[in-house]
């Protein structure tokens, strides 16, 4: 059941997390620690090259789950990277119903108090796009939607899980 999330609530979830990193970035500082909080702003300069490149792909629907996901699904936690080019924009509320179900199915199979974390990738080449998900575990009982246009498949070691997504470029 997909829950929409307001203009509004994206902009206070935003602030409290960018406040969040600035104290952690201080705190680190404080203790001279520059390392450390170094690598908090390199981690958020290439969130940020990500999220302006998924920007471009013309995915809009897609884009938005990706960038609101971890607000609205309290115990999951993505990380995604796009270095796709370009997208099969038609098929972009398909890729956001598929991203929907997947977390509706994780979630019936998690505990109340276990976490999930995973990479979500977008890549794409001249003929296709291809968006995986990868997460720690073995997720062999996770079902995964069958969406017409595209071609899944999901490979499960003992410790991590990998689903992808494929479609063919338009044209």
């Amino acid at each position: 059941m997909e829950k929409t999330i307001t203009v509004a609530q994206s902009l206070r979830h935003a602030r409290h997390d960018f406040l969040n990193e600035l104290q952690l970035i201080k705190m680190n500082l404080d203790l001279g620690r520059l390392q450390e909080a170094q690598a908090i702003i390199r981690s958020h300069a290439e969130a940020a090259m990500h999220a302006s490149r998924l920007a471009d792909i013309g995915l809009p629907l897609t884009e938005e789950w990706l960038l609101t996901a971890n607000w609205r699904f309290p115990g999951f936690n993505f990380r995604v990277e796009c270095p796709a080019l370009k997208a099969p924009v038609h098929l972009d509320a398909d890729f956001r119903r598929f991203l929907e179900a997947f977390v509706e199915s994780a979630k019936e199979r998690l505990s109340p108090y276990q976490a999930f974390y995973g990479v979500i990738s977008l890549t794409s080449s001249a003929a296709s796009f291809e968006m995986e998900i990868s997460c720690p575990g073995n997720w062999l009982d996770l079902d995964v939607l069958e969406t017409p246009g595209f071609m899944v498949r999901k490979e499960c070691s003992e410790d991590s899980t990998m689903i992808a997504v494929r479609a063919q470029m338009e044209g």
